[in-house]
């Protein structure tokens, strides 16, 4: 009853449910108290489950039961219940630890302060530089052979392709298809920075010698990229198809990455340029959009607050919307652009260029921080 009632609350299974998982889950570590310490049934069913819950793992494949668990998990669609982590804003479901910070009464043992922020600093932009970088969108004219195979890969097939397939309109999407289109691409964009940066450490390894500064820029692009997806499941539901998407998707696309990567490194960075001028075109189009009255994005997103962890990334403001946040993600896509394209143009000895950048971006930070 108490292994019932416990997976009630934390896996929000249904009574009838949880029983049954539970007489399966105690019949399992019945069976390993026999198999281990030699007991007879009749002993092994009298001993507290408590006790050989905790000593005896189980012996028959209770596999079903976590199958269970993991799958009302990660089919969930709907909000899980519980309290909102103060760092993220996310529901955490009841007894779960997944947050920053684990919920206690104790003061942190090195005394650090119970609010979330990403060690990876990013570029604190300001609204001029952003209201700057929407004035114009530069495109790179393919120059090599690569150039014009990755040019027609990113803009012929996925970037139209990918419109068709999500029913996009850049005129007037619906907030369905942008939910969906930022989550999967977000999660794409994610993998060239560590795919790039990987492979690099480990040539330096290799080789014994040093890398010039790449691996800190690609490493911040892809911890950046992944922050975007954060914030952007943050404010929107995924269901299986998205998450299935997902995974089956990092197989092929890493896959492609580094045998890219292999063959022509230049080849990957003109193809991730591409792929950020692209980019940067959907978050304009997304922000003309949500202050157009009269579209489908006003209607839907023009009322949205930003999320708790989106003003903790770029330092914003406490009364900054969902739109300023689009605005940032422009804005960082535009930095991914030319940094990719610069790398595209460079021998992959000579030193990195952006290492002063990161340098500038850090002291900012820790300027605003101390003002706080």
């Amino acid at each position: 009853r108490e292994e019932a009632t416990s997976m009630m609350n934390r896996w929000n299974m249904t009574a009838s449910r949880a029983r049954r998982a539970a007489t399966a889950l105690v019949a399992s570590h019945r069976s390993g108290a026999r198999r281990i310490a030699h007991l007879t049934p009749r002993r092994a069913k009298r001993m507290p489950f408590a006790l050989y819950g905790s000593v005896f793992p189980p012996a028959g494949p209770s596999a079903w039961v976590f199958a269970q668990r993991a799958a009302a998990s990660f089919f969930s669609t709907e909000p899980a219940s519980g309290k909102k982590c103060e760092a993220t804003g996310e529901m955490v479901p009841p007894g779960s630890d997944h947050q920053h910070f684990r919920d206690t009464k104790h003061d942190h043992p090195l005394n650090i302060q119970k609010t979330w922020q990403n060690p990876t600093q990013n570029h604190v932009w300001t609204d001029e530089e952003i209201d700057e970088r929407m004035k114009e969108f530069p495109q790179h004219t393919p120059v090599t052979f690569s150039d014009k195979v990755m040019y027609f890969l990113v803009k012929d097939v996925l970037y139209h392709g990918f419109n068709r397939l999500t029913g996009f309109d850049r005129t007037n999407p619906t907030a369905r298809s942008c939910e969906w289109r930022l989550i999967i691409l977000e999660s794409v964009a994610g993998c060239p920075g560590m795919v790039a940066a990987g492979m690099r450490h480990f040539r330096s390894l290799r080789t014994l010698h040093r890398d010039h500064g790449w691996i800190h820029t690609l490493l911040e692009e892809a911890e950046n990229e992944r922050m975007h997806l954060l914030v952007c499941i943050t404010m929107f539901k995924t269901g299986p198809v998205t998450r299935t998407v997902v995974i089956v998707g990092q197989y092929f696309i890493v896959a492609f990455l580094m045998l890219t990567y292999i063959i022509n490194p230049k080849a990957l960075h003109r193809f991730v340029g591409y792929l950020e001028e692209c980019a940067t075109q959907t978050y304009a189009d997304l922000v003309k959009c949500v202050r157009t009255p009269g579209t489908h994005l006003y209607n839907d997103w023009k009322d949205l607050k930003a999320p708790q962890i989106a003003k903790n990334y770029w330092r914003m403001k406490d009364d900054a919307m969902w739109v300023d946040v689009l605005r940032n993600l422009f804005a960082d896509e535009t930095n991914h652009r030319d940094v990719n394209h610069t790398f595209a143009d460079m021998k992959g000895d000579d030193p990195n260029p952006y290492v002063k950048k990161h340098l500038a971006d850090a002291a900012k930070a820790w300027r605003k921080d101390g003002k706080k």
